[in-house]
């Protein structure tokens, strides 16, 4: 895995089309340690653009991404779109926590 810009501007897209949406930016491991990456969720579906077009089970990418809860961000969609805005941005928005696109030791949680 390696950092992917557009991940932010695809969860943005899945969470513009959907009331239940959660977007969600977190560190994931890669080669170079770990790397900031965002999907968008409804339910147990995961939507990640930069991976696949169609929706993926929650557990099974997970997994395969090795998602850790404790290395994320949740936003609901109304905070979301209220973050974005304040920032001029599409994440993400924890700047202390993702404080830059990819690392070599595990953030602090």
């Amino acid at each position: 895995m390696h950092f992917r810009e557009q991940c932010f501007a695809a969860a943005m897209e899945i969470c513009s089309e959907g009331e239940l949406v959660e977007v969600v930016h977190a560190w994931l491991p890669a080669d170079c340690g770990y790397v900031v990456h965002a999907w968008a969720e409804v339910e147990d579906a995961v939507y990640d653009l930069t991976e696949c077009e169609l929706p993926m089970r929650k557990a099974d990418y997970y997994q395969r991404m090795g998602v850790r809860e404790n290395l994320t961000r949740r936003y609901g969609r109304v905070e979301y779109f209220t973050l974005m805005a304040e920032t001029g941005s599409m994440g993400p928005f924890d700047t202390k926590f993702f404080f830059a696109n990819q690392t070599s030791f595990l953030p602090q949680a």
